[in-house]
């Protein structure tokens, strides 16, 4: 009867080779204690070289929405109007954005973006990564997948500045007709 390549003996003589490899592979001068084992500071991580933006307390997504809309505010200050968005607006861009489970942004995809004022598009972009990184979205947001996706929406002023929708207060009023005869 013939003997079957893999056997005991062959399988001995894998596992041997694998031993033989690691051994080889492994630092002579390992830092040990006085006991002779390895010590600790052997077995800790090494630090990460930046550090993981915090994990989004949001439970839901107009909740993780309104957490990036504040964060984008903040990183874009003096772009940012207060109060009520005017009545008419000089723009409206609606932007999709994908944000992966690192708090790092995958894609912007602009829906909406004005043909008479093409910079705001670059702007709108240039506001969201002026605010990366994002708060990581929490395993609830994730459902499974590797990101997260969302539209916001910039109302622009005549001044160039702009509000995110999700904070933005009811628009202001009309400028009254003149009714003069």
């Amino acid at each position: 009867m013939l003997a079957k390549p893999w056997g005991r003996a062959a399988a001995f003589q894998g596992v041997a080779l694998g031993l033989a490899l690691l051994s080889a592979c492994t630092p002579a001068t390992l830092p040990l204690d006085s006991t002779g084992r390895v010590t600790k500071q052997f077995h800790s991580m090494p630090e990460a070289a930046l550090p993981l933006p915090p994990v989004s307390s949001a439970g839901t997504m107009a909740e993780y929405q309104r957490e990036l809309a504040r964060l984008l505010h903040e990183a874009n200050r003096g772009m940012v109007f207060e109060g009520a968005p005017p009545n008419p607006v000089r723009a409206v861009i609606v932007m999709r954005a994908e944000i992966d489970v690192l708090g790092e942004a995958r894609r912007f995809d602009l829906l909406r973006a004005p043909w008479h004022d093409p910079w705001l598009g670059m702007l709108v972009e240039q506001t969201m990564r002026r605010a990366e990184p994002f708060p990581r979205p929490s395993m609830k947001l994730l459902n499974g997948a590797n990101s997260v996706a969302f539209t916001e929406t910039w109302l622009f002023d005549y001044e160039g500045r702009f509000r995110l929708r999700s904070l933005s207060l009811p628009q202001a009023d009309p400028p009254p007709e003149d009714l003069a005869d």
